[in-house]
């Protein structure tokens, strides 16, 4: 039976090579994860993505400050829990400095958390909440980083009949 499947397929479809093939490199696509998105790097640690050669993260640590894309406004990462921030459900803590370094309280902020190199955003977006207590702390959650690789955890800014500002927290995820 399955030798008369494999000769009418092959009669129909003229030849077997290419077809499987096709499949094959289509496998291979879903496999890597997605977009085009280079196939996963095994590293010594047994990693499928390692941070080591990653040139566009900045290394976490806590109090990482970053400027705003216009310099209005300085973003400081008071903590990530996890620390440094990791695969899965992450929870930040951050302060917003405008140029002078007061502390920016009132501020309608959005998050968003992107991988640029696979062109899609993670799948739930953070929230952003004012810390009770605390001048210009906010707190982020979830900041969801759902798979290895390069992030990118956007801010965005908007003071009350100011102009909006982003800051971006660029990360790496190891595998």
């Amino acid at each position: 039976m399955t030798r008369l499947f494999e000769k009418g397929w092959r009669a129909k479809r003229g030849r077997s090579g290419p077809s499987i093939v096709l499949l094959g490199a289509l496998g291979l696509g879903l496999w890597s994860g997605c977009g085009d998105s280079p196939a996963p790097e095994t590293t010594d640690a047994g990693l499928l993505y390692s941070c080591a050669m990653e040139t566009r993260a900045v290394p976490y640590m806590a109090n990482l400050t970053l400027a705003s894309t216009s310099g209005g406004f300085t973003a400081v990462l008071v903590e990530s829990v996890p620390g440094p921030p990791a695969k899965g459900t992450n929870a930040w803590t951050v302060k917003i400095l405008d140029a002078g370094g007061a502390p920016q309280d009132g501020l309608t902020i959005t998050g968003a958390a992107n991988m640029p190199d696979h062109r899609h955003p993670a799948t739930v977006k953070p929230v952003v909440t004012p810390v009770d207590g605390s001048a210009g702390t906010y707190s982020v959650t979830p900041v969801y980083l759902f798979m290895p690789g390069y992030w990118e955890v956007t801010l965005t800014l908007q003071p009350a009949g100011g102009t909006k500002d982003t800051v971006v927290f660029p990360v790496c995820i190891p595998g």
